[in-house]
């Protein structure tokens, strides 16, 4: 049987809460905050710059933004 390794200190919070592992908190909860900080913003970001685009000519960039969208979204709800 495996043995599930503890998670490192140096392991983000955010995706830490994801896996099947304990949360480690290595400071305050500041680093957890401005990490969903981040997230929120890279969010904005992303969804201004997809408003921006035009399917028939920027298929492929309007897809890899809605990839990054979910990722930053799952990582945000875990």
């Amino acid at each position: 049987m495996k043995r599930q390794q503890p998670a490192s200190p140096g392991t983000s919070p955010l995706r830490t809460a994801c896996s099947k592992r304990p949360v480690v908190m290595t400071g305050n909860t500041c680093e957890l905050e401005m990490l969903q900080g981040y997230y929120r913003e890279k969010l904005q970001e992303l969804q201004h710059r997809l408003r921006s685009l035009n399917l028939m000519e920027n298929a492929r960039e309007i897809s890899a933004i809605c990839v990054e969208i979910i990722r930053a979204k799952k990582i945000l709800t875990c």
